[in-house]
């Protein structure tokens, strides 16, 4: 299996450091664009400064229930998984914001959307970010049939690159032996490695999980508001630069991804 290096995506980032990075978030009711509506969208927009994100400015705005959302929660729910009011409960539906009333979705996707062409050509950083874009365009499409204008735009998905370079950073570290004449921050690097990995192994699994609160919680990154727009886009800049300042701790090192992950 051939090795990989997390230089390659440390030269994306400094490639392309000078531009806004757009972190992006969005909450719904369901995986089927076509049937269930956005609940809430949360974005920030942030420039790289001394080695971090700085941010720019904001966008967050919970979404009033359409009519049609309303009318099936008036019905008994049959269905598999979790139904409407199980993920309003989990994702924090109904809390205050900021004392302003929720807005109507079709006014936060035109209200996202200037918000994103405010500024020339930036990226938009999501995690698992083809369900973000595929639904912001399919309920923009809902209100503008046939238009998709998210797809304007570059997309930086955090999950893919964790699965190609950060889970081959931490199965190759820790693995490491920890011999007896390594310096002390060489061997707590190597315990740090297996802490992580232990972290993400849920229930003994050899995946690694990489959903965004299981990874911010192994980096020690408080997900405790995991599920809502506003802290999730939080937890991932902050997972993000972790991860970035990890790749740069350990740039140079030949890593192998195990094949679960490729």
């Amino acid at each position: 299996m051939d090795d990989i290096k997390t230089d390659e995506f440390l030269e994306f980032f400094e490639e392309n450091k000078d531009r806004v990075w757009i972190f992006l978030d969005t909450e719904t009711l369901g995986l089927n664009p076509q049937k269930h509506q956005l609940t809430e969208v949360a974005v920030k927009a942030l420039k790289v400064a001394e080695g971090s994100y700085q941010e720019i400015s904001h966008y967050h705005e919970k979404i009033k229930l359409l009519s049609v959302t309303r009318l099936r929660l008036g019905m008994p729910f049959r269905g598999k998984g979790l139904s409407y009011r199980d993920i309003m409960k989990m994702t924090n539906y109904g809390e205050p914001i900021g004392g302003r009333d929720y807005v109507e979705e079709k006014q936060v996707l035109t209200e996202l959307l200037a918000f994103i062409a405010n500024f020339e050509d930036p990226i938009i950083v999501a995690h698992n970010a083809p369900f973000d874009m595929r639904y912001l365009n399919g309920r923009y499409s809902a209100y503008y049939p046939n238009e998709r204008p998210f797809d304007e735009y570059e997309v930086l998905d955090t999950l893919k690159v964790m699965r190609k370079y950060f889970t081959a950073l931490i199965a190759t570290e820790s693995k490491r032996f920890n011999h007896r004449w390594l310096t002390d921050s060489e061997k707590q690097h190597i315990l740090e490695m297996r802490r992580i990995r232990k972290s993400l192994q849920k229930k003994k699994k050899k995946r690694m999980s990489l959903r965004l609160g299981n990874v911010a919680d192994s980096l020690g990154i408080d997900s405790s508001g995991w599920h809502s727009a506003r802290f999730d886009v939080d937890t991932l800049i902050s997972t993000t630069e972790h991860m970035i300042k990890l790749f740069i701790e350990n740039s140079g090192k030949s890593l192998y991804p195990e094949k679960y992950f490729l």
